[in-house]
Parts: structure tokens; C-alpha cells; sequence
């Protein structure tokens, strides 16, 4: 009994697990600008991505190949 109980969890929560789509996105580029008032970032496909508060921009400058992962806005 306590065998159908675990399975029949285990299956539940991969069920609905498996319903919900990916949070993150992942992008890549060069760096064309760093914007500090608007907390920006762009890339050169022109792409321009908002920066986290605590974001140290002593470890990017122009012209570096970063990967940017982003939460994608709801529609």
C-alpha cells in the first residue's frame, strides 16, 4: 500500500512538473553598450536587456562574448 502511495505522488508531481514551461531564456553576443542609469545592457544584435540592482559592472566592458540568461515577459 504505502508503495501506491509513494508512486501515485511521484506521478502526480511529475505530471504537473511537466505542464509548466521553462522560466529562463538563454541568449548570446557582444557587448555594444553598458548603460549605468537605465541599468542596461545591449547587445550587438541590438538587443537591449534590463540589469539586476546588485549588478557588478567592474566585470563586463564593450566588446566582451557574454551569455545573458533573462526571465521572459509574460505577454
Amino acid at each position: 500500500m504505502t508503495r501506491r502511495v509513494v508512486a501515485f505522488f511521484a506521478c502526480s508531481f511529475l505530471s504537473v512538473s511537466a505542464t509548466y514551461p521553462a522560466a529562463a531564456v538563454e541568449t548570446g553576443g557582444t557587448i555594444e553598450a553598458i548603460d549605468r542609469d537605465e541599468a542596461s545592457l545591449t547587445l550587438s544584435d541590438g538587443a537591449t536587456y534590463r540589469l539586476p540592482d546588485a549588478f557588478d559592472y567592474a566585470v563586463v566592458r564593450p566588446g566582451m562574448e557574454v551569455v545573458v540568461v533573462y526571465d521572459a515577459a509574460p505577454l
